[in-house]
Parts: structure tokens; C-alpha cells; sequence
């Protein structure tokens, strides 16, 4: 599938993802604590009846299950060197699922790694984690891509950007949130659905976080920011938890169908679940569906610019207050200087950083990480040099305007 038949497949219409994976192969018998990939690759049997259960009930994309199949995550187990073999063969176990009756999404999810400045991995190590991942799922011959259950919005961004560098295969994208409205790192549902759809993910929206009723209010502001498909995936209601401390979700299929229809109100069109969800919530959906309203979008063409930080979105228009910061190379021998002249424009609404040589990858994050040590205003960039254009809003974590 490429872009433009994702485009068309979900043009006015409501499209079906599966339910959970990770909790109905612990109720099939997985242990607590093991490789979930290695352990669904040993039993395929369990898997092809799980993601055909899903399509005979509806789902119109399936998710492989490769959800942290990356090598940085495999390597907890030793098993960093089959990171190719373990996606190229649970996406063909999930092909032979589909049997042509439903589209494989090769899944992507967070590393476990921290990013730098709070941890010590690069950002284009990070993408290149990804791309390895990536290219797997491609070969494979998975029909399209998502990056889920991320709480960083800059590693969402790398898993999408790497997407975009490796293939041309539709992205969706969501992330995860906790009950007052924001990701553990702090980002709100619109500033994610601004990000992530400037760095080129074809659809966003949010995956497990919540029942489906408390996701409504997230999706509702996802849809003020979104100029692409919405993606709602909730778990079936907030979990209880047993004697062993596993998490139980009671949320019945009727009642969960019953909370889908308001986050199709509210702006999803790509419905689905998350965990705790089973066959049963998934068929639920596919019957409610024929009767519920399809989201009708604005046109895309008169949606504001917009602008925003990992916590903060301005939208851009004639009453915005914006300085500019001129860069060159001259700027990177004395950082102490652009940190001084950063906290003086802190009035402004935005900062417009100028670049006005050509400067490396490295050089052009040296600037952003010192801009961004002082000040969270949301950043635009202007460059003679188009590469270092390029080079800014791929770093920048978020989504800047372009002068």
C-alpha cells in the first residue's frame, strides 16, 4: 500500500484495527517477563488463531506483532542479532493470518532508551535503531507501518522520520497518555497530533492509555490539530488487578462499542483496541459501526500554521509576536553569547533562528540544544542553505514554521 491508497482507504470512511495482542497471549499462556516477539514466533499456532479472529471479526488491519522487535530493545535478551529474522517472520505469520482478507501493519513501539541530554543516545541513532527494524517489516512485505504506545514524543518522531527515509509506506502513529490529559513526558493530545503529522505520519491518534470513554476528551483535541485520519485504540476500561498483580479489564463489548461512537463523534475514523480488548470488542465494533456517523474534516487548506514545542503549541498568524536570532558559524564559538541573547527575546511568542551559513548535523543541534536550554518558546527556522533547513526541523522536537 502506498500513501495515496491509504489516503483513499480511509476517505470518509470508518476503518477497523484489531484489539490487544499482548494481553490475549498472556491469557494463551505466555510468561510474565519473557521476549514477547521470541515467544510469539515459538508459537505461531496461537498467533494465526488470535490475528484470524480478529479479521473474521472485522479488522481491516491487523498489527503484527513486532512491537518492540528493535534491536536495542532485544539485546535485554541477548537477542539483538535476530532482530531481522524475528520481524520478517512475524509479519509473514501475520500475512498468512490476513490471508489477503486485511492489511499487515508493521509495529513499532518505544526502545527503552533515554535520549540525550537525559540519557546518552543520539538522535540519529535512534533512527537508524529503527530503520534496521524498518527495512525488515518492508522486506517482509508489510502493507503499511505504526509506531504506538510511545510516551516520548521525540522518539515517536524518530520511529516516523525513519519511516519516511526508508520507505514510502503509509505511517499511523499514536501515543500513549495518562488519565490528566498529557504523556509521563508532558505532551498534550494536540501538540502530538501537530508533530507528529509535520514529521509525516499519515495518521495519529492515541493507543492504550485509558478506557475508551476517557480517551474522548483527548481525541476531541487531537481534532482542533489534525489535518490527517484520527486513530482511537483504547483498552476495554481502566484495569483492576488480581491477587498475582495481573491487570484485568472488565469493560464489556457492548459498552466499549457504546464509548467508540463517541470517539467517532469526536473525530476518530480508525477505531480499534488496545488491551484488554478481544474478538468479541472488535466484532462489537464491526457491527456499530454501519450505523455510526463518519467524521466530517475541514478542509485541510484552511487549517492555521501552526508551531509547538514538545509542551506547547502557538498557532501562527499576524498578531504573533516573533524575534529573530541570526545564526552563523561564528555563533558555535561562543554559545554562552546565543544563550544571552535567547533569554533577552523571552517576550516574544516565537523565535525565528536564522541560519545564515551552512552548518553540519552536528553544529545544527549544538544550536538548537543551546536554544533550547533556555527558553520553550516554539521555534521557526530560515536557512539560505536548504540542507540546513532540512537539517533544523529534523532535530527540533516539534514543529517549527518556515520563513
Amino acid at each position: 500500500m502506498d500513501q495515496k491508497k491509504f489516503k483513499e482507504l480511509t476517505d470518509g470512511k470508518i476503518i477497523l484495527l484489531d484489539g490487544a495482542t499482548g494481553t490475549c497471549l498472556q491469557k494463551a499462556g505466555m510468561p510474565a517477563g519473557v521476549c514477547q516477539e521470541l515467544w510469539a514466533s515459538e508459537h505461531p499456532d496461537i498467533i494465526l488463531e488470535l490475528q484470524k479472529g480478529y479479521v473474521d471479526a472485522g479488522s481491516q488491519i491487523i498489527y503484527a506483532p513486532t512491537f518492540t522487535a528493535n534491536r536495542y530493545h532485544l539485546r535485554e535478551y541477548g537477542l539483538q542479532d535476530e532482530t531481522v529474522r524475528l520481524n520478517r517472520e512475524l509479519v509473514e505469520l501475520s500475512k498468512a493470518a490476513a490471508g489477503g482478507r486485511a492489511y499487515v501493519a508493521g509495529d513499532l513501539s518505544m526502545t527503552g532508551a533515554q535520549l540525550y541530554p537525559m540519557g546518552d543516545m543520539g538522535f540519529d541513532e535512534l533512527v537508524d535503531i529503527y530503520k534496521e527494524q524498518i527495512t525488515a517489516l518492508v522486506e517482509a512485505g508489510a502493507d503499511l507501518l505504526v509506531v504506538e504506545t510511545m510516551m516520548s514524543l521525540q522518539e515517536a518522531r524518530a520511529a516516523v522520520i525513519a519511516a519516511r527515509e526508508t520507505c514510502s509506506l503509509p505511517v499511523m502513529a499514536t501515543m500513549t497518555f495518562q488519565e490528566n490529559g498529557r504523556t509521563l513526558y508532558g505532551t498534550d493530545p494536540s501538540v502530538a497530533a501537530a508533530v507528529l503529522q509535520d514529521a509525516g505520519a499519515d495518521a495519529v491518534g492515541i493507543n492504550c492509555s485509558a478506557g475508551p470513554d476517557l480517551m474522548v476528551p483527548m481525541i476531541e483535541k487531537m481534532a482542533v490539530t489534525a489535518r490527517v485520519p484520527l486513530i482511537a485504540k483504547p483498552n476495554a476500561g481502566k484495569p483492576s488487578f488480581d491477587k498475582a498483580g495481573n491487570a484485568v479489564y472488565n469493560m464489556d463489548p457492548g459498552t466499549f462499542c457504546s464509548h467508540a461512537e463517541k470517539l467517532i463523534n469526536a473525530g476518530a475514523c480508525i477505531i480499534g483496541g488496545c488491551c484488554g480488548t478481544t474478538q468479541e470488542h472488535i466484532r462489537a465494533l464491526a457491527e456499530g459501526a454501519e450505523k455510526m456517523p463518519i467524521p466530517v474534516w475541514e478542509e485541510r487548506s484552511k487549517m492555521p500554521e501552526l508551531a509547538a514545542t514538545e509542551r506547547t503549541l502557538l498557532v501562527i498568524d499576524k498578531e504573533t509576536k516573533t524575534e529573530s536570532i541570526i545564526c552563523s558559524r561564528d555563533t558555535l564559538k561562543n554559545l554562552d553569547a546565543l544563550m544571552d541573547e535567547t533569554e533577552e527575546k523571552e517576550d516574544a511568542d516565537a523565535l525565528l533562528i536564522i541560519f545564515e551559513d551552512s552548518l553540519d548535523s552536528e553544529e545544527v543541534q549544538e544550536v538548537l540544544e543551546t536554544v533550547r536550554e533556555v527558553t520553550d518558546k516554539p521555534l521557526g527556522f530560515q536557512a539560505c542553505d536548504i540542507n540546513v533547513l532540512a537539517l533544523a526541523r529534523r532535530y527540533y522536537a516539534g514543529c517549527a514554521f518556515v520563513r
